[in-house]
């Protein structure tokens, strides 16, 4: 039996992703687990080489999560060549470097990174690329499109070289870091980890930031959360470590108090284990459900005014017990707006990676908006690409489960709808996990991943189908 993933992820590289089923897992087994063969390579046997080799990547996987999205400055919007900059540069580069040799020498990694959808992530790239020569600072916009393209190489490596357990043990080690660090500068340095937030009326809203912004915080700490229920849970590491790690990671969420991170959590986790309470026996509940809170909203809007009483609710969620604060996104449809004013005028090429900060002086320096940040860095087609990189993946989640995949893409959606996420001035986690979540169906030394959702399912088979009632 051949293996048939090319209907929901086609590969540019069919003929590595079209082969017998035998003979790809002992592909996969010789790409995840060191040759305990000692081979003679000069003087030095070859398994001297791969515990190293190892060590390498889960260091670099580890730091990367951790490093690359901290920041320990007061003026967490201070822009400049620092100390912290140079080391995270460095440690994307020597991540590059170890990515680009995993490429150049392991079959499976080249596969891996040239099948779709993962393949959207390098045609995005070479539309940064592209659009380096328009920046109005091209050596930031070179630095950081490189370092876009270094993770996901090293990313793709990994995947192949240490397998999923390391790699994903790896982010979750860095991750872990970054939580506990969090917690000592908001504990030891208040002034570094408490960001003062000002709101309307000369007042100010004190958030939890830890290591970076409070809202890089939350994604950080909403994902670790995400991750330690699914390893808790769906890969059994029933340690108490994690329990810890997941405890603390919640509280810096709830402590970073950012909206959007809280509720992408939730529904990540709730679309990553759909397959618990979408069955047939709860079908008369949830119909019983939902006719009493429809009698119950007829019932109140005859009693109520509810445009009042949603307008209050929502007065409780806002910063500055403002409901227009929510309405507006928290100013960012303002955002939005400059934004594609001012691609109306380089809707091609973009402005260029990296220069958000310039343009965006006076709007909060960024876009806000993972799509519009991509189509603003690089030009609307690069916006197309990403838009079809998450359709293509959104309809893959109709036909497969896989509860960590899938939480990964629907966090990563929602919290894009309001921050940059992947593809940011330099690329850490997030992209790292998106690349995770975009190559999952290929990667069959992953645990999680049932016989049934492998490979052979046919055009057509529904029996996981995101939306059908499992019996």
């Amino acid at each position: 039996m051949s293996i048939r993933i090319s209907h929901a992820f086609p590969s540019l590289a069919s003929p590595e992703t079209s082969v017998p089923r035998e003979q790809y897992r002992q592909m996969v087994s010789v790409a995840t687990k060191p040759d305990l063969k000692v081979q003679k390579s000069g003087n030095a046997p070859a398994i001297l080489d791969m515990p190293l080799q190892d060590i390498i990547g889960w260091l670099l996987i580890c730091g990367c999560s951790f490093l690359n999205l901290a920041n320990v400055l007061v003026d967490k919007d201070e822009v400049g060549l620092d100390f912290q900059v140079l080391a995270k540069l460095g440690l994307i580069g020597m991540g590059g470097l170890y990515g680009l040799h995993g490429i150049l020498t392991r079959p499976r990694a080249r596969s891996l990174l040239l099948s779709f959808p993962v393949a959207w992530l390098l045609i995005i790239a070479g539309f940064y690329f592209l659009a380096v020569p328009f920046s109005v600072s091209p050596r930031n916009s070179l630095v950081s499109t490189c370092s876009i393209i270094a993770v996901i190489l090293l990313t793709v490596t990994a995947l192949d070289h240490l397998g999923v357990m390391k790699t994903v043990k790896a982010m979750f080690a860095g991750m872990a870091l970054f939580i506990v660090g969090s917690w000592f500068f908001y504990f030891a340095f208040p002034e570094i980890g408490v960001l003062a937030e000002p709101i309307p009326g000369g007042e100010f809203v004190y958030r939890m930031s830890g290591l970076a912004h409070a809202n890089t915080l939350g994604q950080y700490s909403a994902l670790t959360v995400v991750l330690c229920v699914i390893l808790f849970f769906s890969y059994k590491q029933r340690s108490m470590l994690i329990v810890v790690i997941g405890v603390l990671a919640f509280g810096a969420l709830l402590g970073s108090w950012s909206r959007t991170s809280i509720m992408a959590c939730g529904l990540a986790l709730i679309v990553g284990y759909r397959h618990i309470y979408l069955r047939k026996e709860f079908l008369g509940m949830y119909m019983l459900a939902a006719a009493l809170l429809l009698l119950s909203v007829l019932v109140m809007s005859t009693q109520v005014d509810l445009g009042e009483k949603i307008a209050s609710k929502m007065e409780l969620l806002s910063k500055s017990d403002d409901a227009e604060e929510l309405t507006t996104a928290t100013g960012r449809s303002v955002i939005w707006a400059h934004a594609i004013y001012l691609l109306q005028d380089q809707p091609v090429t973009g402005y260029g990676a990296a220069t958000q900060k310039i343009h965006f002086e006076d709007h909060s320096l960024y876009t806000h908006n993972m799509i519009l940040n991509i189509a603003f860095s690089a030009g609307i087609f690069a916006g197309i690409a990403a838009v079809l990189m998450i359709l293509g993946r959104l309809r893959s989640l109709f036909f497969n489960r896989h509860p960590l995949a899938d939480a990964i893409v629907v966090f990563i959606i929602i919290n894009g709808l309001f921050e940059n996420v992947i593809f940011s001035i330099l690329a850490g986690l997030p992209t790292m996990l998106w690349v995770l979540a975009l190559a999952w169906p290929l990667l069959l030394d992953d645990p999680a991943v049932r016989e049934l959702d492998r490979s052979d399912r046919q055009p057509g088979d529904t029996r996981t189908r995101f939306l059908r009632l499992e019996s």
